[in-house]
């Protein structure tokens, strides 16, 4: 069946986070985040191949020179997508608006660790350094948008289609400094083409 909804959102901030590298999850890594509405499941069999899902986010960045950024999402505990390292510019910021677009699609499917999916985003912010680029000063070196990730593309890891699994939204950062943060502002999730079951 050919279909298309929102299935998520959030109607308030989340929490700001600074001080650490290993990524983080965006809507609940804190117990009490305006973000946590935005944490779903996905049901059993609701992906099938083809499936498609739209994450949009924006949110307030900050940053000192020296730092990257690494935006990724799991499905259940599988990492099925990172927009691999974003270099920031030489110029530093607080709370600077950022813009997200992550699209994944649906490779295959099954139980185990057959179900895999392929997953590109873009991200525009004064911050963003594309890849391959030196850093330098916000807007130099054609800095304000990337691409990521920056290689050929390749499946996901494995994880299982059958069972529910969560959907989350991830952040780590380079440098672990009070001067490199994020805030989500905004988000939503939107899945159509082919579900099922």
């Amino acid at each position: 069946m050919s279909f298309n909804q929102r299935i998520a959102s959030i109607a308030t901030s989340g929490t700001l986070y600074n001080t650490y590298t290993t990524a983080k999850s965006l809507l609940t890594s804190a117990t009490s985040t305006g973000a946590s509405a935005g944490y779903i499941s996905l049901p059993a069999g609701s992906l099938q191949l083809g499936t498609e899902i739209e994450i949009n986010f924006w949110g307030g960045c900050s940053w000192a020179s020296g730092n990257t950024m690494t935006f990724s999402v799991n499905v259940g505990s599988t990492s099925v997508y990172s927009s691999g390292a974003m270099k920031v510019t030489t110029t530093g910021g607080t709370l600077i608006p950022l813009r997200g677009s992550i699209l994944l699609r649906v490779d295959t499917v099954g139980n185990g660790t057959l179900a895999t999916m392929y997953g590109l985003g873009t991200y525009w912010g004064r911050m963003i350094v594309p890849a391959g680029a030196t850093a330098g000063a916000d807007y130099s070196a054609g800095s304000g948008v990337a691409m990521g990730p920056d290689s050929a593309p390749a499946a996901s890891t494995g994880f299982d289609s059958t069972v529910a699994n969560t959907l989350d939204l991830l952040l780590a950062m380079g440098t672990s400094s009070a001067s490199n943060g994020f805030q989500l502002r905004g988000y939503t999730v939107d899945i159509r083409g082919n579900v099922g079951p």
